[in-house]
C-alpha cells in the first residue's frame, strides 16, 4: 500500500511540474517601450516592444479607436537590429505605410476606421 501511495504522489508531482513548465508564466516577455506612430481621426496607431529572449524582440502594432484597442500585427527582430530600427510613415488616402530601414516582408492589416496599415522596407 505504501508503494502505491508513493507511486501516485510521484505521478502527481511529475504531472504538476510538466503542467507548470508549459505555463506561459515562465515565458513572460519583458516590456521595453511604447511608441506612437499616428494620431488621426479618432484613431491612434502605436507599437509596443517586448524583449522575448536574449537576442530577440517583438514589435506589436495596435490601433486604438475610442476605447477599443485592436492588435494589427507583430514583427520580430534580433537585438543587433533592434538598436538600429527606424520607422518613417507616409499616408496616401486610406493607406498608412510604415517604412523600416531593415529587411521586412510586407505585413498589413485594416483598422476599424478602414485605414490599411502596411509595414514594409520598400
Amino acid at each position: 500500500m505504501n508503494k502505491q501511495i508513493t507511486f501516485y504522489i510521484t505521478i502527481f508531482v511529475l504531472t504538476s511540474l510538466l503542467f507548470l513548465s508549459r505555463c506561459s508564466y515562465f515565458e513572460q516577455n519583458d516590456f521595453v517601450i511604447t511608441k506612437t506612430i499616428s494620431k488621426e481621426d479618432n484613431e491612434h496607431i502605436f507599437y509596443n516592444v517586448y524583449q522575448t529572449g536574449i537576442d530577440n524582440y517583438r514589435f506589436d502594432f495596435y490601433a486604438i479607436n475610442g476605447t477599443d484597442t485592436t492588435k494589427l500585427f507583430d514583427y520580430y527582430l534580433n537585438e543587433a537590429v533592434f538598436t538600429a530600427m527606424k520607422f518613417s510613415k507616409t499616408k496616401n488616402g486610406d493607406t498608412l505605410k510604415i517604412k523600416t530601414n531593415l529587411p521586412a516582408k510586407n505585413i498589413s492589416a485594416k483598422t476599424k476606421n478602414k485605414i490599411i496599415v502596411v509595414l514594409t522596407n520598400e
